[in-house]
């Protein structure tokens, strides 16, 4: 693949000099006391250490909470799950998010050259990080919370971020998709 074409997929930040982190894989709604993945890639310049955190407005005011922080960490070839407290800790401003840093966790450097056909770049992303959260939430509506995830190396413009919709409603999909939406929340041709 030219670098072009790497650039068209992933973004400008490959091969920029800087470490860019993308999300890679990140499910549409959490649901609450089921487990929420997600996954991002580092496209951009080496890096050290990361810092994973979950805000909103309702995360502040305690209404929707987490879990401790599972890292799938690679070992051998293999995933294997490791826990990691999640704290809840009060910024600067007095707001409260949920914050796991990982000082040492090594960003590699995203290599365009390494992938020259489809297969090969496919294998580039399977290097990607996965973390793990639970979300606990009562409600009948759904509100939002920011996911963030950033490089410490360039945690401004590094960022991984996505806005995700919270619910109650353990058998979200399936309500979706008997009100005749499709899961992506089009309506289904007849």
């Amino acid at each position: 693949m030219k670098i072009n074409e790497i650039k068209g997929i992933l973004g400008d930040h490959v091969a920029s000099g800087k470490p860019c982190l993308k999300m890679i894989s990140c499910g549409e709604i959490m649901i609450a006391g089921l487990p929420y993945t997600f996954s991002m890639q580092n496209i951009g310049a080496e890096s050290k250490g990361i810092c994973v955190t979950i805000s909103g407005d309702d995360v502040d005011s305690g209404r929707i909470r987490f879990t401790d922080l599972v890292f799938m960490k690679q070992k051998n070839g293999k995933s294997a799950p490791e826990r990691y407290d999640f704290p809840l800790v009060t910024k600067k401003d007095g707001k409260k998010i949920y914050q796991a840093r990982f000082d040492d966790l090594p960003l590699q450097e995203f290599d365009p050259e390494v992938a020259t056909t489809k297969e090969e770049f496919l294998g580039v992303i399977s290097t990607q990080l996965t973390f793990r959260v639970t979300p606990l939430f009562e409600g009948d509506d759904t509100p939002e919370v920011m996911l963030s995830v950033y490089p410490l190396g360039d945690p401004i413009t590094g960022s991984a971020t996505e806005w995700k919709k919270v619910t109650a409603d353990e058998d979200y999909f399936l309500h979706k998709v008997k009100k005749g939406r499709g899961l992506f929340g089009r309506k289904r041709k007849k």
